[in-house]
């Protein structure tokens, strides 16, 4: 079969054993806290949380019955500021009749379609994604996922999803893809095929980080190989949009194969670097 073909739904280095999202039943967590097993704290500031869980609502619910604690839970709820509709981008409020766009997709418009965001690079939303994809916790995709699907709520639902792949020299040092991760996750929450096959990172790009967004883009450019997606919509997921220069390239690469529409999801924009 080939690689196009197969439908994987764990991206990990052989071995890696997945992780499942602990649902803490009221009774289980008050009977392991009663005899002193375990004591649960909040994954972004490390407050122990002695609830369950409950006494929220709407979004705010969803959060703390992940394990945050009610200051975290109400600081990650969305962005609701201005911002570009393309890219993300952070802005001020456009004057009435003109469109919220940024000068450079004004000038060079993204290769999406749709753009979901949850929210700016920055507090306790910064914090998890660091814990997410640095701090070996890959469970923590279900909560993140979450925030995905009520942002991407706009949009209509593809044929499938797929992470941002990475080269497998980059896998093995860190043991997991995290943008495969919240697209496995937000594929499961959502009843969407996950189709990791549909690109390839062939080449090892170098690192981004302290790069200006030309650099970036001369990175990216040919960094990835699409099978055969013709007419197929698809969401393509990372957790960071910086420039956009990796997702440009990986989103123009799908729609060169032939991709009907191209949607992209992302956790969090940082503001013009």
């Amino acid at each position: 079969m080939s690689p196009a073909g197969r439908d994987h739904v764990r991206e990990r280095r052989p071995g890696a054993v997945p992780e499942a999202p602990l649902r803490r039943s009221s009774f289980l967590f008050r009977l392991t806290r009663l005899l002193g097993f375990s004591e649960h704290r909040c994954p972004v500031c490390g407050t122990p949380v002695e609830d369950d869980g409950a006494g929220g609502s709407g979004p705010e619910a969803g959060m703390l019955a992940h394990g945050l604690c009610p200051a975290c839970a109400r600081a990650l709820g969305p962005y609701v500021g201005g911002r570009c509709r393309a890219c993300g981008l952070p802005l001020p409020w456009p004057a009435a009749g003109q469109p919220l766009l940024c000068g450079d997709c004004m000038t060079s418009p993204p290769p999406w379609q749709g753009l979901a965001l949850h929210g700016q690079y920055h507090g306790p939303l910064r914090q998890l994604i660091l814990r997410f994809k640095h701090g070996g916790k890959p469970a923590l995709a279900f909560l993140l996922a979450g925030m995905l699907a009520d942002a991407a709520s706009c949009l209509p639902l593809p044929d499938a999803v797929l992470g941002i792949p990475q080269h497998e020299d980059h896998l093995r040092r860190r043991g997991y893809n995290q943008a495969h991760e919240l697209a496995v996750a937000l594929g499961l929450l959502l009843s969407l095929p996950v189709r990791p096959g549909l690109l390839r990172r062939p080449a090892d790009s170098p690192h981004q980080t302290g790069l200006t967004a030309a650099q970036r883009q001369r990175n990216a450019a040919g960094s990835f190989q699409a099978a055969d997606v013709w007419g197929l919509h698809l969401w393509l997921v990372d957790d960071i949009i910086t420039t956009g220069s990796t997702l440009r390239a990986a989103c123009a690469e799908l729609r060169r194969a032939g991709a009907a529409r191209v949607d992209v999801l992302a956790l969090a924009r940082t503001p013009r670097p």
